[in-house]
């Protein structure tokens, strides 16, 4: 290995990264999201863009945060974990949704918009991050011999 190449990441580097990314990406695009929709369309399309932000955003980074927090787990403990999170944002959101569909106070549009804007955000970062990431495919199996290896 040279040294203008990139490190090796193991799983929980990569989600780690992942997640700080998404974070900055999101720092930049949430407020000028806010600001363009509160001139566009008022104090409802401020509430529009701050709804539509966290709910879209906040469905995504559940999932890193579920894959950080058991990447030291056993894969049936992550897989439950990954899974159960998805069941409780998929309940969280037909709730949300249900409480605020016949409320007034933000623009419909704008919240539809934003929450997609920053579910694309966030993916494009996780993809982003996961395809310039190196991480083995093979784990060096130490003292058990030369070129021996476990298979992940």
């Amino acid at each position: 290995m040279t040294s203008t190449s990139k490190p090796l990441l193991n799983a929980a580097a990569t989600t780690r990264r992942m997640l700080v990314q998404a974070l900055l990406v999101l720092a930049v695009v949430v407020p000028l999201a806010v600001l363009g929709s509160w001139l566009a369309a008022g104090l409802p399309g401020l509430w529009g863009a701050l709804l539509g932000a966290a709910l879209g955003a906040g469905f995504m980074l559940v999932t890193v945060v579920s894959v950080l927090k058991t990447a030291s787990a056993s894969p049936n403990t992550t897989f439950a974990v990954i899974v159960g999170s998805w069941l409780v944002k998929a309940i969280a959101l037909i709730g949300v949704l249900f409480l605020i569909r016949d409320m007034t106070f933000y623009s419909r549009p704008v919240f539809g918009l934003v929450a997609m804007v920053s579910l694309l955000v966030v993916l494009t970062v996780e993809t982003l991050v996961v395809l310039r990431g190196r991480s083995l495919y093979v784990e060096p199996a130490g003292n058990s011999g030369a070129g021996q290896g476990k298979v992940r």
